[in-house]
């Protein structure tokens, strides 16, 4: 099941890429992430990779209708995709198919065997994954992708989930992309961990709610940076993500690096000489 591990900015729409675009473009977008952690005695890394295909409904005044699927071939079902959203041209985006979304929810539970007592819930199998029911999941999901429709103007303001505010893109030097660095927010962090804490405790078979997790993190003392760099390199963009934190607690601190890097590639249509 498709699930993002952060959310990322939410993407505006920049009159010039809306102009270059056409109904029935389709583009593949992959994601890897790599997490590295560093605490007293400690180092571990995670690596992970997933991906979607963007296909371009319409193109209007008004916005672009997107339409948003898994890639041929994907292992295990999910039922936020395929997924149609609306991106206006200025604000976030809006799903198209929240009815159908609402009435997959069931099919999915029913075939998992879960019901909706679950939703909400951290449940192990291959991977541990929490179970969603929110429409808006899907959503959260694209956003987590967003790159072609990112407002890349000199000085706008580009925000991310994990900042204190908003910071302004630059223009690259080399006229090739645009780079932001946010500071991170600490309260963000110490929810976040908060949770991780809670899911943990769940999968272990424990019980922890979330005010307690909430306190118990109050203390963390967190700083740290968000680092994004946007290439555009003919019809090929890529959007690199540095979060780097550091949490003192009890007179011992942790590191944590996180990379994740998405890129968009046009997918070429392949024109069977027979067929002219």
């Amino acid at each position: 099941m498709m699930r993002a591990a952060f959310l990322l900015p939410l993407a505006l729409l920049a009159p010039s890429i809306a102009a270059a675009q056409q109904a029935g473009d389709r583009f593949q977008l992959v994601r890897t992430t790599l997490v590295e952690q560093r605490g007293p005695g400690t180092m571990r890394s995670t690596q992970n990779s997933d991906a979607l295909i963007e296909r371009i409904v319409a193109v209007t005044p008004a916005g672009v209708e997107l339409e948003f699927g898994l890639p041929p071939g994907s292992q295990g079902g999910d039922w936020t995709f395929p997924v149609r959203v609306f991106q206006p041209q200025d604000g976030p985006r809006q799903l198209r198919d929240r009815a159908e979304l609402e009435g997959r929810i069931d099919k999915w539970l029913k075939d998992a065997g879960l019901t909706r007592a679950a939703c909400g819930h951290w449940v192990a199998g291959w991977t541990a994954f929490r179970v969603e029911c929110d429409p808006d999941a899907a959503l959260r999901t694209v956003d987590a992708f967003a790159i072609g429709q990112l407002k890349l103007v000199d000085g706008a303001p580009y925000a991310d989930a994990q900042a204190a505010r908003p910071a302004p893109l630059k223009a690259r030097p080399d006229g090739k992309g645009f780079t932001a660095e946010l500071a991170v927010d600490p309260a963000t962090i110490r929810d976040e961990l908060a949770r991780a804490d809670v899911a943990a405790a769940e999968l272990g078979g424990q019980a922890l709610g979330l005010d307690a997790a909430r306190k118990a993190h109050a203390g963390d003392q967190v700083s740290g940076t968000i680092k994004v760099t946007i290439e555009l390199a003919g019809t090929v963009s890529r959007r690199t993500r540095v979060v780097a934190w550091t949490i003192t607690r009890g007179g011992q601190t942790e590191t944590r690096t996180t990379t994740e890097r998405v890129e968009r590639r046009p997918i070429v249509q392949r024109v069977d000489p027979s067929s002219i």
